[in-house]
């Protein structure tokens, strides 16, 4: 096992009767690119809400790179290097690719513009933004407006956003949403080239089984709140308590892979 980054000890989180985590001891390793599938229901947006600090913790702790961070606001752990996409695309659609980098960056150091006039003063800041751009392959699109780019396009760049904050963990909720073939494959080889060059440790949800079994080094399989499998994606392609409980549903086509589909 590799160094932890973020661990959970009885976590726990119910709304209603509906337990959607149920007493998680879980681990996230630091530089290993995993995904966490499972059904609607299975808990899997609860868990990345609850290690982001979207919802408060009804039990349990959670600890960041050793510290306890169970009741840290969303801005602190974003401070600390965790941060998250959505599964509908966030980003400001009225302000160019290169304005919408741009805020994180000048967030980070507590710096603002009143007046887009401004912004041309912050040489390091636009220097640093050009470099994130480069990163997710949007350079040729600075001056676009957001909403004028394609979805895909947008999804890159919230993981732009995203990477402006300086992340060490970045999930991403169902990233390829909407997207199509052309626009998945870029995201996903990018998701990889950015996995590897070991600033930030993704962790993405997703329901589309090709994605998680073509991108990942870990899996871990959600239902009802608890985890039912977690290990290599041939180790949850042969898990037979995945297979049984996943049997008939949305997520059994991971199993087409066994019989060379």
């Amino acid at each position: 096992m590799g160094k932890a980054l973020i661990t959970t000890q009885k976590l726990s989180n119910h709304f209603g009767m509906i337990c959607t985590a149920d007493n998680l001891d879980l681990t996230i390793e630091e530089g290993v690119l995993t995904s966490i599938i499972g059904p609607n229901g299975a808990g899997k947006s609860t868990l990345i809400n609850l290690l982001t600090g979207y919802l408060p913790v009804q039990a349990g702790r959670i600890f960041f790179q050793g510290m306890e961070i169970t009741r840290l606001p969303v801005y602190k752990r974003v401070r600390r290097g965790i941060c998250r996409s959505f599964q509908i695309v966030n980003v400001f659609p009225q302000l160019t690719v290169s304005q919408n980098i741009l805020i994180p960056i000048l967030a980070l150091t507590g710096r603002s513009w009143r007046a887009f006039a401004k912004i041309s003063s912050e040489r390091d800041a636009h220097r640093e933004a050009e470099a994130i751009l480069a990163r997710v392959g949007l350079s040729a699109e600075r001056d676009t407006l957001a909403s004028a780019l394609s979805h895909g396009d947008q999804r890159l760049l919230e993981v732009g956003v995203a990477l402006a904050a300086k992340p060490t963990l970045l999930f991403l909720d169902e990233p390829t949403a909407g997207m199509n073939p052309v626009e998945r494959s870029r995201l996903l080889e990018d998701i990889r080239r950015l996995s590897r060059e070991g600033q930030t440790t993704f962790v993405v949800v997703e329901h589309d089984m090709d994605v998680v079994f073509s991108l990942s080094e870990r899996i871990i399989v959600l239902h009802r709140g608890a985890v039912i499998g977690d290990g290599l994606p041939e180790e949850i392609k042969n898990d037979k308590t995945v297979k049984e409980v996943y049997l008939g549903d949305e997520v059994s086509g991971i199993f087409r892979y066994d019989e060379g589909e």
